[in-house]
């Protein structure tokens, strides 16, 4: 192969000091480049690599050979989203992406830079053991990659296994549909008589609570018609819906927890805010099927428990393993995000409200407790049943001891959540080992902790305790990453951790 000199051109957007480094490090090992020296505006690398590789570099808005500028996919992507493609700041709502608002979400650009970091390619087989709503299965749909999911929270999966199948589906087939929708809707509508949902089940009862009577006609009529107007679509239109739901309920949208609304309904509509962002989502889809296609692939989420990948009976283990895990896992003693998606979960008929709290206290990182569990990881952190290493006992043992009697309920409990947190780790850690070809990485995406106990601050080093975990399990450390400045995007940052690592390590 030749040897080839580029210019590899920034974009004209703010970096933060994270995104410069993590395009060094996927310049190196996409290009493996012989020789690197820095720009007025960008890198100049010269090696042996192709077009194609320099296309899928993520942190680049393009690349200039032979005195031809050619923008890389990231570019097209990113300009390809009608909402902020023609803004001049990263774009994070491309594709499918903004299809539904998700606590926690990946940032996308974050996933496939890690992935080029890890020597990802479109053959190679990813596996995210907490894939929440999707970014890392769709971000490895657009290369072409095949990726797995799992997740315990079935609102995930659906909406997941739903940004595939949009993707699979052409724009102008979910177009057709949309209209045939809004006639039937809004022919019903004229007529005064959107049907009334009864209130004689346990769904109903629950949805009469935090919904109108206008809004509950609504959504309920708006599902039936996906069913019958859309078929086998109809969980496209669905999760359009869903996205919508608390902003038109009774809840406060702007509260992590279920609490009565006390902020002004939106002026517009519901119906009308459906139709907007059902056409927002279909522009969108356009655009980027412009750029890539239509991407019919292999790629799916499973509702299944990450601690026991390799015993899961229907989750898929190829013969040879997989060959990169990506995953940003929920951070100890998390808020309840799941508490957001209630409404979601019951309307769509994925749990009986009476389930969700029991669900919520089951998920890794979980700060609720039911009454059994409490006493059980109570008597297991005393004993360090459980076997933790030494110096994680200690730690959780640490935190025990700085736990006086002004402390509430909440933060008497965080020496127990922690250790169950760790505990649970340790298990996916094992998991997904054994689910990965040899010398395969894993790369995690970990918020850090800060807790209060005794009136004094605790900064958990989460990265360092997870990575002393994974080495006790069998993993290879390989790096760890600061990302001090990577903050999650959308609604409720006041929550969100202020300080990640991207901790890397690898099956021998």
């Amino acid at each position: 192969m030749p040897k080839t000199t580029a210019l590899l051109n920034w974009n004209s957007y703010r970096y933060f000091p994270y995104e410069k480094e993590l395009a060094q490090r996927e310049v190196a090992a996409l290009l493996k480049p012989v020789e690197v020296a820095v720009a007025d505006d960008g890198l100049q690398v010269s090696g042996e690599f192709r077009a194609t590789q320099l296309k899928r570099l993520v942190y680049f808005g393009g690349y200039r050979v032979n005195g031809k500028v050619i923008p890389t996919l990231q570019n097209n992507l990113e300009s390809s989203c009608t909402v902020t493609g023609s803004q001049k700041r990263q774009s994070t709502r491309y594709s499918v992406h903004g299809m539904h608002e998700y606590k926690g979400k990946f940032n996308p650009q974050v996933v496939r830079g890690v992935l080029n970091i890890l020597g990802a390619t479109p053959n190679s087989r990813i596996i995210d053991p907490f894939c929440g709503s999707g970014t890392s299965l769709v971000e490895c749909a657009h290369v072409g990659m095949t990726a797995i999911g799992c997740d315990m929270n079935p609102l995930a999966v659906y909406i997941t296994n739903t940004k595939l199948k949009a993707l699979a589906t052409p724009e102008e087939t979910l177009r057709t549909l949309f209209l045939r929708l809004v006639h039937k809707f809004e022919k019903q509508k004229k007529k005064n008589s959107l049907p009334v949902m009864a209130s004689d089940n346990e769904r109903a009862e629950y949805l009469w609570n935090w919904f109108d009577k206008e809004t509950l006609s609504s959504i309920e009529y708006l599902k039936l018609l996906a069913y019958t107007v859309t078929s086998e679509y109809s969980n496209i239109f669905l999760v359009l819906v869903s996205d919508l739901l608390r902003d038109y309920s009774l809840q406060e949208p702007t509260d992590l927890r279920i609490r009565r609304r006390y902020s002004p309904f939106p002026q517009q509509p519901f119906w009308e805010a459906f139709k907007r962002k059902a056409l927002q989502f279909l522009d969108n889809l356009a655009t980027v099927q412009q750029v890539i296609g239509v991407r019919k692939g292999r790629s799916r989420a499973y509702l299944c428990d990450s601690r026991a990948l390799d015993t899961a009976p229907k989750f898929p283990k190829p013969s040879t393993g997989y060959h990169a895990a990506i995953t940003s896992p929920p951070y100890a003693t998390a808020l309840p995000y799941i508490d957001t998606q209630r409404l979601s979960l019951v309307w769509l008929g994925l749990i009986l409200p009476k389930k969700i709290r029991d669900l919520e206290a089951c998920l890794t990182g979980s700060r609720e407790f039911i009454q059994e569990q409490k006493k059980l990881w109570g008597d297991s952190l005393a004993n360090n049943s459980r076997r933790l290493p030494d110096n994680i006992y200690e730690y959780c043992l640490k935190l025990q001891k700085a736990v006086s009697s002004k402390d509430g309920f909440r933060r008497k409990s965080v020496p127990m959540l922690m250790y169950r947190y760790l505990s649970d780790m340790r298990d996916v850690f094992k998991s997904t080992l054994g689910v990965m070809q040899a010398s395969a990485p894993f790369a995690l995406i970990v918020g850090h902790n800060r807790t209060t106990l005794d009136g004094k601050d605790f900064d958990i080093d989460t990265p360092a305790l997870l990575r002393e975990v994974a080495l006790e399990c069998g993993w290879l450390h390989e790096d760890s990453i600061p990302l001090q400045t990577y903050q999650r995007y959308g609604s409720h940052m006041a929550n969100a951790v202020q300080a990640e690592t991207l901790l890397i390590v690898r099956k021998p």
